[in-house]
């Protein structure tokens, strides 16, 4: 067994993200750094478009798309690091993604205004809108290797007097189509989600009865599956992570870092962190990439400890 390395810092982070293949790691904080994970040497840094707040790898790991606060996207030579193309779409507004088709020629997105989006990946030009009225559209991510999408639906506030709806999950086969959405998860008080790697959970934060709980459902039909009370006041970015080979999962909190075996959703480990908000974890390695707002870290975190 090889010793585990010095932790590696890797500044204000705001979204962390391994490349396919695991060589390199994305960082996007006030720049976009691309690392070597290897040899822990960056490859190169640029600042594409103003206030990044996601991003994504191709599937083949070539590009990197990038989204801004603003709604304004790109995307990024992941070797070169230069810039592609400048989707020029600022007054598209604030949302979530980018997240790529399988094929690698597509991206799509969701809009805080209720607008699910598929762009030519070398164009920019837009392929397919639907819009969902009186929706925000809080999380959009690939499920099934990239085959199928999940997106979190969230219900815009009603008049006074109004019941809220619930937030909801719908999944989408690509090629995106009109009504192509399947809804699997309607829930009061939905904060986040996670769709295990093999497309079988959904992980959700909510609460419920002025507590707030950690619940995993079966994708396929929305059938629950186990329920655990958790800690309120979690933290920022995405909520919950899991681990590649879908045996744990990783949930951002205030100042730390909880770990959630799967089945069971018994605890793993805590880790002690200064403003989580991103997490990514190396496949077939304990090294995993937090992001901070204040100082994220490349590191060795051992979930599952060996015993005698």
């Amino acid at each position: 067994m090889t010793a585990a390395q010095k932790p590696l810092k890797l500044g204000c982070s705001y979204g962390v993200r391994f490349s396919p293949d695991g060589t390199r790691l994305a960082v996007l904080g006030r720049d976009l750094v691309l690392w070597n994970v290897a040899a822990r040497t960056k490859l190169w840094r640029g600042k594409f478009i103003a206030h990044m707040s996601g991003m994504a790898f191709s599937p083949d790991g070539g590009r990197l798309a990038i989204k801004s606060t603003t709604g304004q996207m790109a995307v990024v030579d992941a070797h070169a690091g230069q810039l592609l193309l400048n989707f020029q779409n600022k007054k598209d507004g604030e949302g979530c993604g980018p997240v790529w088709s399988p094929c690698g020629r597509y991206l799509a997105d969701g809009g805080w205004d209720g607008r699910l989006r598929v762009r030519d990946a070398q164009t920019g030009e837009v392929l397919f809108t639907q819009l969902h009225p009186g929706e925000m559209l809080r999380g959009v991510c690939a499920i099934d290797g990239g085959r199928r999408l999940l997106v979190h639906h969230g219900v815009k506030s009603v008049d006074e007097g109004q019941v809220q709806p619930p937030d909801y999950c719908s999944v989408w086969d690509w090629p995106l189509q009109d009504g192509g959405g399947r809804k699997v998860l309607s829930l009061p008080g939905l904060k986040s989600c996670a769709p295990s790697p093999d497309g079988k959970y959904l992980a959700v934060l909510h609460h419920a009865g002025g507590e707030e709980y950690l619940s995993m459902y079966a994708l396929a039909d929305g059938r629950w599956q186990a329920k655990v009370p958790v800690e309120a006041g979690g933290g920022t970015g995405n909520g919950l992570r899991w681990l590649p080979d879908g045996s744990a999962l990783g949930r951002i909190g205030k100042g730390k870092l909880l770990f959630y075996g799967w089945p069971g959703l018994g605890v793993l480990a805590q880790e002690d962190f200064i403003y989580p908000c991103a997490l990514d974890f190396l496949p077939g390695s304990p090294l995993a990439a937090i992001g901070s707002w204040e100082s994220g870290m490349l590191m060795d975190l051992n979930l599952h400890k060996e015993t005698a």
